[in-house]
This record gives structure tokens, C-alpha cells and sequence, in this order.
């Protein structure tokens, strides 16, 4: 029967293939688990293409496959013009660049000794309530219900001692009583402004002596070269060094705040300049202009001249504020000028919000992308503006729900999470460094984090790199970047497989460069982007690579052209020992899509013969042994969707012992290897297939059903974007 000699002919061709459809299957496998150990390494936001907010957008990955036609369409366009020496350059460069994304890693883990975990241990707690940090918190306010106290170096961590008492203040009132109300503190510049509802002073912040004092009943103040000033309810008002704490009240000198502004939930107070005075309490923030000279009404008649506010929209609040050095400074912060600063603010929603001032305005900061992507989902407790180990380069630190979360760089990557502080409230962040000998040339030093919440004090070593650099470059401001004897390493080995393939490029080094380059390369995408990005991109893929295969046949000039080169953008699985993969020629894949001469066999039917089709006999053997060939995206497509999904899915439970995001991985790769087996029984009969309808079509099953039983409709709900 026509079906059964089908079958058999498809069961010889297949057993007869076994040997290069099981190697194959192998550098299938094996490139995607390779992928899979070195994904730790990748997984952070700064190794992400387009950062951490590009992660949901699906304009990007429709960027990606323009780029793909585009390089497709040059490579033959070259190729058809005579110019391979062209191609062979241009892939050549690519693919050192891809390979160093899979050798980085993996001489790292061989060389490079891993940094330790950063964990916060607990601290003697203040016996009060944290007040105030600098710019530079290394120094800060507490309040200790007898002493205003000015205090620097924190935490013992690093010395075993407590914290260093540079100056304290008796807060006591006369006959040893004391204020209940809040305290709080102004940055007034070179001096402090303490106001407890009860008293308005004046401190020089060096020494904590007294400049000036008022008997004022106000929530905040401050004081400029002309005229101090208070803040009491939603009033702001100049204090009348003759008459404080009477009550005579001089109207003409006492302006209303905007209503949303409440004294009683002061959160940070900032003297600009003589001009200008920064506010922000939990419904408001802004910038007032400083009166010079009275008005002529009455009390509430007259409105205090606003230059800039922002109020929280409704059914959210100010929670935390930071004043201090801007991460986006083009040089060093301390070499920054003195009148550049940025403000920070997060909510009881978790959003945060930034503005930069530059002595005249203040502007918002548009590198500030937090909201976008929804980083937070806890009220932001604590905010600082620190430098963790005194490289020049300010982070942004960020206490909310229970983790204190570290940002660096232009674009804001997270470099550091740590579990803790664990509380309700407002966290106080504090920041010293200590020497670490290694770096020690360079001035750079281990940070000292100390955080203060309502019932906790608790303190972490955020160290210095552990590894020492070959080489310490700087730019051009100023700030440092190392360079690893594990990098150059793997640069040298990526530079030896290029020659290596460039004089030699026989199957072993094709396939051997091109495992590690897929690796690299499934990587780099798969941390990339959120698994329903990718199940898009597989999709759109695999349509174009049936058309390219099957009707323009232009994809297997493409491969043509690879072959000729000898360029790792495949695999090559020999079926015979002989094999050579110096051998092929240029016309390897289109030689393969002639067809074979049918043969045909008869059958009887009411006693008359019919001529039936039997199905095409395997391809003779070809002179110097066969292989089966099969281009690198075929691994790298299903390679993605396994990387994205062992990134972003939620790891909350375990299947089989293992977490759900590796349970889902391991689905999506068994559901590529079933589609991998249907496509060899194609492959099997000699002609060229398209590899992504079916490898992707089994790796989405695998996923779907992997990820609707580990972690049900999460598996696809990552609120995708268009830009």
C-alpha cells in the first residue's frame, strides 16, 4: 500500500539519518541549556536591549524583526553583487561580538570570585527618632526626646562601635520639660532651622551652636541674610524679632499656602537662596517665592507667590522626599556645581518622581522611568542620594515593602537589592564609607548603608568589587571602569575562534562557535523581553520563514551563501566520519530542493491496473559523506522563549522540585524538541524545510501548557505596550 511504503520509506531514511539528527538534536539541546546556565549573569536591567522599560513594548520587537529582513536583504544583495568579502567581514565582527555574550560569563565563572551577598544585621536602635540626613548622609539629625543630636559613621559594621556623636543640643524647655510635638529640620543652607511647635532655632551645622531663637509656635522655618521666617499651619510668615511669641500679629507680613498644604505633614524643607524656598509635605510640593516687602491687606487676603508645585493625584500622597546630588551630572558629584541638585519624591502608591534644579528652576527629569514600568508597588518608605563607594557617581536608594532597592547609571539599573528593613513607616537611610585596601589608589571604599525605621536599625556592607582589575580605565568625567582578567580572557578566546574559522573552518569549529554564539545571543533576548513578546515574535517568524523557504525561496540563498563563507549562522550535524564541511560548495541547499524522481507502483481496481505514486526515494549518498544543516535562529527562536520565561515569570511555587519558572522552561524546551522530531521526519526525505513553523510551533505548546499549569493566565499577562 501506497501509505505503508511511505511510512517505510520515511523509518529507513530516519534510521539510516540517525546519526546526524541525534547530533543535531544534542548542540539543539545543548546550545539552549548553555543559554540557561549563563542567564543569571545577564539578569539585570542594564543588560537588558532596550533597558527595563522596553520589556513590555511591542514596537521594539517589531524594531527587531525590521532589522532582521534588513540584514537578510543585504546579505544576499552582497552576495549577489560578488561581494562576500564583505559578508564574511561584517558576520565575522557580529559574531565576536555575540560570542563574548556567552564567554564573558563563562570565564567569569571560572576565574572570578563571586561577590558576597549583601544582608543587613541588626544595629542598636535609636533611642528616638530619626530627623534629618545631609546631602552627603554620612551625617545626621536625631531627636532623642532630651537632645537634638548631630551624629556621623552610623553603624559599627566596619569598627564594632557605635555610631559618633559630633555635636548635641538640650532640648530641654526650663525645668527639665520637654516638647511632644514633632521636630523638624530645614536645610537652611550653611545652618539648620529646628522648630518643635514650640521654639524657632538656628544652628551652624558644624559646630550645633546657636545662631538665633524664637519662642514661635510653628511647624518649619527658616531664615535668610534679610529676615527669618516661619511656617505655622498654611501660613507662612516673617518673624518680628520684637514681638516673638506675642501675640501681636502683623498681617502684612503673613501669606497664605496653597490649601493642599498642611504643616502638620511637613516632610523636608530646603533654602534655595534668598529668593526661593523649597516645600514639600505629604498633599503638596513647591517652590515659594520669598516676599521682600509687605502687602497692604489683611490676614488671609494675600496669597504667597508660587514658582513651581506639584500635588499628588487624588487618592495618593507624598510619603518621602531626598534633596542631593543628581545621578545625571556629567562629572563627579563633587565637582558638581553647588547649586545643581535634584529633588526626589515617592508616594504612598509607589510612584517616584524627579526634579532638577539648577539654581533658577526646577524641571522634571525625564531619565526618571520608574512609573512606566511600575516599579514599585509598595509606598516608598525611604529615599536617599548617596555614592556607595565614593566613585563619583551618585545612586538613587529606594526602601519599600520590606527591600531596600539600589539604582545606577544614567539609566537607572537596579545594581543592588537587599531584603530589609522589614516595617511600617518612614525608613531614614544613612551612608558612610571605609577603606578597602584594593581600591585604594583609586580612592574608592566599601559603602556602609544604615537604615532607621520605627523599630529597627539595621546595617549593610555594600563592598567593593572582590576581584582585582587588570585594568582601571577612567573618562572623560572621571569616573571609573574596570576591566577583568576573566573579560580579557574570553576577548582572546573569541578573538582565537574567529582566526581559527577564518584559516580552518571546518564543521567542528563551525559548530562550536556557533553554540556559543546562540547561547549568547538567546540570552541577551531572552532577558530582553516578556515571554508574550517573544510568543509574537516566534509567531511573525515562522510565517516569514515558511514564505522565505517555500516561495521566494530566498532563504535558502541565504543559506547558500553561509555555507560558502563557512560562517557559524548554522549547525552542521555530519552523518558520516568522512564528512567535510570544506567541502561544500555554494549551491548546497539549492541543489537539495530539486526533486527527486518519483517512482510509482500499481495497484488493481475492478480488475484494471492504476499507476500510483510512490513516495521519493532518499537522496543517493553524496560523494565525501552527508550532514544535516540547520540555521542557528532555528535553535535561537525557541531558545528565546526559554530564557524570557525563566526571567520574568513569578517563582512563587515549585512543581516537581523545581521552580515554577524552570518548570516552564523545561516545558518550552521539550515542546521544542517535539516539534524538532516532526521536522526530521520531513528532513528525513532530503529536502530543505522551514525550521521556525514547526520548532516554534512546539515550543509556544510547550510554554502554554507548561505555563497555564505552573503559574495559569500569568504566563501571558505582562501589560504590553505598543512604545
Amino acid at each position: 500500500m501506497a501509505g505503508e511504503s511511505r511510512m517505510a520509506v520515511l523509518k529507513d531514511a530516519m534510521v539510516g539519518q540517525w546519526r546526524s539528527m541525534g547530533g543535531m538534536a544534542g548542540m539543539f539541546v545543548g546550545t539552549i541549556l548553555l543559554a540557561i546556565y549563563i542567564q543569571p549573569f545577564w539578569d539585570r536591567p542594564e543588560s537588558r536591549a532596550f533597558g527595563e522599560a522596553g520589556t513590555t513594548k511591542v514596537g521594539l520587537i517589531g524594531l527587531e524583526f525590521i532589522l532582521i529582513l534588513i540584514f537578510t536583504g543585504v546579505i544576499i544583495w552582497l552576495a549577489k553583487k560578488g561581494l562576500q568579502i564583505i559578508i564574511k567581514w561584517a558576520v565575522l565582527i557580529i559574531l565576536w561580538i555575540s560570542l563574548s555574550y556567552c564567554l564573558i560569563p563563562l570565564s567569569s565563572y571560572a576565574l572570578d570570585t563571586p561577590q558576597p551577598l549583601v544582608e543587613f544585621r541588626d544595629e542598636a536602635t535609636l533611642d528616638g527618632e530619626f530627623l534629618f540626613a545631609d546631602i552627603e548622609p554620612s551625617t545626621f539629625l536625631v531627636d532623642n526626646h532630651t537632645h537634638l543630636i548631630k551624629m556621623g559613621n552610623a553603624s559599627g559594621i566596619d569598627s564594632g562601635q557605635a555610631s559618633n556623636e559630633i555635636w548635641s543640643w538640650s532640648l530641654d524647655m526650663g525645668n527639665q520639660s520637654y516638647s511632644a510635638h514633632p521636630k523638624r529640620i530645614v536645610d537652611n543652607i550653611d545652618s539648620y532651622l529646628f522648630c518643635d511647635q514650640a521654639r524657632w532655632v538656628k544652628f551652624g551645622k558644624s559646630d550645633g551652636n546657636v545662631i538665633s531663637s524664637y519662642n514661635e509656635s510653628c511647624n518649619a522655618g527658616f531664615s535668610t541674610s534679610e529676615n527669618d521666617w516661619a511656617i505655622k499651619d498654611k501660613y507662612l510668615y516673617r518673624i518680628d524679632p520684637f514681638h516673638s511669641g506675642e501675640n501681636i500679629v502683623t498681617h502684612s507680613w503673613w501669606y497664605n499656602l496653597p490649601e493642599q498644604f498642611v504643616g502638620a505633614e511637613f516632610l523636608r524643607g530646603v533654602l534655595l537662596n534668598d529668593d526661593n524656598f523649597l516645600l514639600v509635605s505629604s498633599g503638596w510640593a513647591g517652590i515659594i517665592e520669598i516676599p521682600d516687602s509687605q502687602h497692604s491687606g489683611q490676614l488671609n487676603d494675600v496669597n504667597a507667590t508660587i514658582l513651581w508645585q506639584i500635588a499628588p493625584p487624588s487618592g495618593d500622597s507624598f510619603t518621602s522626599s531626598a534633596w542631593g546630588h543628581s545621578p545625571w551630572d556629567e562629572n563627579v558629584w563633587w565637582s558638581e556645581n553647588s547649586t545643581d541638585r535634584l529633588l526626589m519624591i515617592g508616594t504612598e502608591l509607589g510612584n517616584l518622581h524627579g526634579y532638577l534644579w539648577d539654581g533658577a528652576e526646577l524641571t522634571v527629569e525625564e531619565h526618571i522611568k520608574f512609573n512606566e514600568r511600575d516599579a514599585f508597588d509598595s509606598a516608598i518608605q525611604g529615599i536617599m542620594l548617596a555614592d556607595d563607594q565614593r566613585d563619583g557617581r551618585t545612586d538613587l536608594w529606594i526602601a519599600s515593602g520590606g527591600e531596600t532597592r539600589i539604582f545606577s547609571g544614567s539609566t537607572m539599573v537596579e545594581s543592588l537589592m537587599i531584603e530589609g528593613p522589614v516595617d511600617d513607616g518612614p525608613i531614614g537611610m544613612v551612608l558612610h564609607t571605609v577603606d578597602a585596601p584594593r581600591w585604594a589608589e583609586l580612592g574608592i571604599e566599601d559603602g556602609v548603608l544604615t537604615s532607621y525605621s520605627n523599630n529597627t536599625a539595621q546595617s549593610a556592607i555594600v563592598a567593593t568589587p572582590v576581584n582585582d582589575p587588570a585594568y582601571i580605565l577612567q573618562d572623560s568625567a572621571g569616573y571609573w571602569m574596570p576591566i577583568y582578567w576573566s573579560q580579557i580572557i574570553a576577548m582572546i578566546v573569541a578573538t582565537a575562534l574567529m582566526v581559527v574559522l577564518t584559516i580552518r573552518p571546518e564543521w567542528y569549529v563551525v559548530n562550536t562557535t556557533g553554540i556559543l554564539t546562540g547561547a549568547g545571543v538567546i540570552t541577551i533576548i531572552g532577558v530582553s523581553f516578556v515571554p508574550t513578546l517573544i510568543l509574537i515574535f516566534m509567531v511573525v517568524t515562522a510565517i516569514y520563514d515558511w514564505y522565505a523557504v517555500y516561495k521566494s525561496k530566498h532563504m535558502l540563498d541565504l543559506a547558500d551563501t553561509m555555507i560558502s563563507l563557512k560562517l557559524p549562522i548554522l549547525l552542521v550535524a555530519p552523518q558520516d566520519n568522512e564528512y567535510s564541511f570544506l567541502d561544500e560548495g555554494t549551491d548546497t541547499m539549492s541543489r537539495m530542493e530539486e526533486e527527486p524522481v518519483a517512482q510509482s507502483e500499481s495497484r488493481q481496481k475492478d480488475g484494471k491496473d492504476i499507476a500510483e505514486a510512490s513516495p521519493p526515494p532518499p537522496r543517493p549518498k553524496k560523494e565525501g559523506g552527508n550532514a544535516l544543516f540547520m540555521g542557528l535562529g532555528d535553535v535561537i527562536f525557541p531558545g528565546m522563549l526559554v530564557i524570557s520565561a525563566l526571567t520574568f515569570l513569578p517563582g512563587n511555587g515549585t512543581i516537581l522540585g523545581l521552580s515554577d519558572p524552570m518548570f516552564v522552561a523545561l516545558g518550552t524546551l521539550l515542546g521544542g524538541l517535539l516539534g524538532y522530531t516532526v521536522l526530521m521526519s520531513y528532513v528525513a526525505m532530503g529536502r530543505p524545510q522551514a525550521g521556525l513553523p514547526l520548532l516554534n510551533g512546539g515550543s509556544i505548546l510547550g510554554y502554554l501548557l507548561s505555563g497555564f499549569i505552573a503559574v495559569g493566565t500569568a504566563a501571558i499577562s505582562f501589560g504590553i505596550t505598543i512604545f
